[in-house]
């Protein structure tokens, strides 16, 4: 069964692969902090956000939240409708979505982030294992 991408169900079902994955604990063993990523649209309406309570190699909760409440994440990834699902949606992969800016880092610095590469890459590609479908408006 797919869930809703953005929805508490899929936030809960990723924080459930992080904690599950042995590779993620270990790439983020010294990650503190707070994740967000964003679904962007041009209808204020439709924009949607989840919240990841992050933790040495542990996420301590995952919720919905308002995407313009983010204050608390330390890092914010947003992206639209076709960049998110290129990411979670197809395997695409989630470094050369911020490399190329379908997917861009739009709270933190790149120059903090880099020492937790390895994490951010495992946090992403494991969103993309949540049997997610998406809806188109």
């Amino acid at each position: 069964m797919s869930l809703e991408a953005f929805s508490q169900g899929w936030a809960e079902a990723w924080a459930s692969e992080l904690n599950g994955s042995e590779a993620y604990r270990t790439t983020a063993e010294r990650w503190e902090g707070a994740v967000a990523l964003v679904l962007e649209d041009s209808d204020p309406a439709a924009r949607r956000a989840v919240f990841l309570d992050l933790w040495h190699g542990r996420c301590r909760s995952a919720r919905t939240a308002d995407p313009d409440g983010l204050d608390e994440a330390a890092y914010v990834f947003a992206g639209d409708l076709a960049a998110w699902k290129q990411v979670l949606g197809t395997g695409g992969s989630p470094v050369l979505a911020l490399m190329t800016g379908s997917i861009r880092l739009a709270k933190g610095s790149l120059s903090s982030l880099l020492p937790y590469a390895s994490a951010a890459k495992q946090l992403l590609e494991l969103a993309g294992r949540v049997p997610t479908r998406f809806s188109e408006g």
